[in-house]
């Protein structure tokens, strides 16, 4: 009898404990819960969009200054640094383009016994310079080329039939195969890529290019001092069509329909400047941080959490800021960084914050980890992408369909403590998330069991690569909440010891 009176004691009081330790942990959870503020995330937000980092393009000496400062919130709040020998910085060479006016757009209108009507097209709606051209400036006639595109193995080829060298090539952006869920489509994600259709384009000889593209400011397309690049809005297009008994909306679903190209001579005359300069010596990094885990054994797992950390720099003046895109998304996460390391709760598994850099160019940065990863990727729970988070009022998780078990802790979090419209997808593992241009991509098709946090119903106007991108584009409260939703799910995620690597 006393034997089983002293087994109902010790029950008892592990009881207790257990009940303690859960109060314990809840009411730090809490505190630090609370401790997330809209008004100290827009601080940072407004940090990130101020003149000494100058939109913070990738490689140059402003965006390595915004580095320093986040990599110091890191130190201040406990964050151990996870990047290059003992440092918050992984590091690659990037050499970079600085746009130094913003160049000029004009079509060469013939008015008869030799004379020339200029039509010039306005910065930033109806005309941007590109943000990786050539210096210069090209006259000449203008060739359609559909998607630019030269595939020869999928019997694809937009230049055939059509002689551009000399002159200025137009084409869209993507492709023609449209289908991102069909398998088909990994045939052509290479040549989704604006770096390749600049690469194409001066290796069939244009000296000019007009990206149709609504977005205008990419500076990710390749560098070639030979070739002058430009992206168009609506009105310079709809006069390159004008009289030509078509439209590019139309060539297009055609070309999509038929998969047969429809190139063209437009007759059209413009002209393109660009006043650029090159800077070879151009270096880079990504911000990485992490909190070690406790466990033993479970220590050596991580879930990693990033988002870009580059914007798009400026033109002249003119600064891009880079506040939705993605100055909203690094913020989320650095809040959720602080709360985690001063919350006073031992996790069980690591954690690291990754802000990365070279988005925007390219995906430099998630290539650059996913090649030299600081835990193995059998090791990672998973990575979690946030791009532009920070507009809106409800919470959406991409993914969290696929990965139902790693979804139930944010989805915890907000039925429990936020209390947001919440919607999720489910595109499988190694696919793309649409078109294949976020760093979430790249660890998705490098294996990573991957996730992408986003936000919807969007209210607030959104200057997508362009000036105007500034902290009053963003939502402060959906950014409140969205760090504190990565809080919570991140601290239970890491403290659940039955959860699988698989």
């Amino acid at each position: 009898m006393k034997k089983y009176l002293f087994l109902f004691v010790i029950l008892c009081i592990s009881s207790i404990r257990a009940a303690n330790s859960q109060d314990d942990f809840e009411s730090k959870l809490l505190k630090q819960f609370h401790s997330i503020h809209s008004e100290e995330m827009m601080t940072w937000v407004e940090k990130l969009c101020t003149p000494e980092f100058s939109g913070r393009l990738t490689g140059t000496p402003e965006y390595l200054a915004a580095t320093e400062w986040a990599a110091g919130k890191f130190k201040e709040w406990g964050v151990k640094p996870a990047g290059d020998n003992g440092t918050y910085f992984q590091w690659f060479d990037f050499p970079y383009t600085t746009v130094n006016d913003i160049g000029s757009l004009t079509m060469n209108i013939p008015a008869g016994e030799g004379s020339v009507i200029k039509k010039n097209y306005t910065f930033p709606d109806e005309y941007y310079p590109g943000m990786n051209s050539g210096n210069g400036e090209i006259t000449s006639e203008v060739v359609f080329a559909g998607y630019g595109v030269t595939a020869p193995e999928l019997n694809y080829d937009d230049y055939k039939g059509i002689d551009v060298k000399g002159k200025i090539v137009i084409m869209n952006r993507d492709v023609p195969y449209t289908d991102t869920r069909n398998p088909e489509y990994k045939k052509w994600v290479g040549y989704c890529y604006h770096q390749f259709k600049v690469q194409n384009a001066v290796k069939h000889g244009a000296a000019g290019m007009i990206y149709i593209d609504g977005n205008l400011a990419n500076p990710n397309i390749t560098y070639d001092p030979s070739i002058i690049v430009c992206g168009i809005g609506p009105q310079a297009l709809t006069d390159i069509f004008s009289g030509l008994k078509t439209t590019n909306k139309e060539v297009t679903e055609k070309i999509i329909k038929t998969m047969k190209p429809a190139s063209f001579n437009t007759g059209k005359s413009f002209t393109i400047k660009a006043n650029t300069t090159r800077h070879p010596e151009g270096k880079a990094c990504s911000v990485a941080g992490m909190i070690e885990g406790t466990d033993p054994v479970l220590k050596n797992e991580v879930i990693i959490i990033g988002g870009h950390f580059d914007a798009v720099g400026k033109v002249g003046t003119s600064v891009v800021n880079g506040a939705l895109d993605n100055a909203s998304g690094c913020v989320d996460i650095m809040g959720a960084a602080k709360a985690m390391a001063q919350s006073g709760i031992q996790l069980k598994r690591s954690v690291m914050f990754i802000l990365l850099g070279g988005e925007e160019v390219g995906l430099i940065g998630s290539k650059v980890y996913v090649a030299k990863p600081v835990f193995p990727m059998e090791k990672t729970i998973a990575y979690i992408n946030l791009d532009m988070v920070g507009n809106g009022t409800g919470l959406a998780v991409s993914a969290g369909s696929t990965y139902k078990e790693l979804l139930s802790y944010f989805e915890n979090a907000n039925s429990k403590y936020i209390h947001r419209p919440m919607s999720t997808s489910a595109p499988a593992q190694g696919e793309y998330y649409g078109r294949p241009r976020t760093d979430g991509v790249v660890f998705s098709m490098a294996g990573y069991r991957t996730m992408a946090m986003g936000t919807t119903g969007g209210y607030k106007k959104v200057y997508y690569h362009l000036p105007g991108d500034d902290p009053d584009a963003v939502t402060i409260d959906i950014m409140e909440d969205v760090a504190k939703m990565i809080y919570v799910g991140l601290t239970n995620m890491a403290n659940d010891s039955s959860l699988s690597l698989k």
